[in-house]
């Protein structure tokens, strides 16, 4: 009797160890997780779900600045319209909140799309034209709307040319006729001829071709006229 009586005992404390079990079970899932003390919204059911990035890029707003230095020479002698520029970016670029959207490293591409020398003295200047063409971002290339807003240049005349040497012919050719008109001799003749040339390597220097130039490591400053958005991947 007695026997029977602590089996009967064990038995209902087995029930009682697989029903608290159950229970433990049904408040926990198999992460291991309490969903019974997650955060729920409006009294709905457990959300321990970790945070994500729905977007995975980052933007630049318009007017925002690229500062970064030319990787070759451009010069009107001898670049031509069509060609690319790399510029290699000299700090990172980051969006209003202060993250990081294009890092130090990164290349925009520039395409020379005018080119052409100062023709004269007269001539304040040049002509150089660049077009921002896209933008490298950890090998990813991106399209992108900007201007170049800043770049330094210089300058370098080509001296006397052969085109200028012909100048210099007409200018002596008509030194000599008008010497012989004034003189009416040949020491006449001579004499105009000597300021005929004269004035026609004046007339050389005067209108000799001067090059745009813009060295290799010149500063080049890039904005931006519209949104850039890059992937962080």
């Amino acid at each position: 009797m007695m026997t029977r009586t602590m089996l009967a005992g064990l038995a209902v404390m087995g029930l009682l160890a697989c029903g608290k079990n159950k229970q433990d079970a049904a408040g926990s899932d198999s992460a291991g997780r309490n969903l019974e003390l997650a955060p729920t919204s409006g009294g709905g059911g457990g959300n321990d779900r970790p945070a994500r990035n729905s977007s995975g890029t980052r933007t630049l707003a318009t007017g925002a600045t690229i500062d970064a230095t030319t990787g070759r020479t451009i010069t009107s002698r001898s670049t031509r319209a069509g060609e690319t520029v790399l510029t290699t970016v000299d700090a990172d670029v980051m969006d209003r909140a202060g993250r990081v959207v294009i890092p130090s490293g990164s290349t925009v591409e520039l395409t020379i799309t005018e080119i052409k020398p100062a023709k004269n003295k007269s001539q304040a200047d040049g002509t150089l034209t660049l077009e921002v063409t896209g933008v490298t971002v950890r090998g990813r290339q991106y399209p992108i709307s900007a201007e170049v807003t800043s770049l330094s240049h210089t300058l370098k005349g080509r001296g006397v040319t052969a085109g200028e040497v012909e100048k210099v012919a007409v200018g002596t050719a008509i030194g000599a006729v008008a010497g012989r008109v004034i003189g009416g001799n040949t020491k006449g003749a001579v004499i105009g001829g000597a300021v005929g040339a004269a004035g026609g390597t004046v007339v050389a220097i005067q209108t000799a071709s001067r090059d745009v130039v813009v060295a290799a490591g010149t500063p080049v400053l890039i904005t931006l006229t519209g949104p850039l958005a890059v992937s962080l991947n």
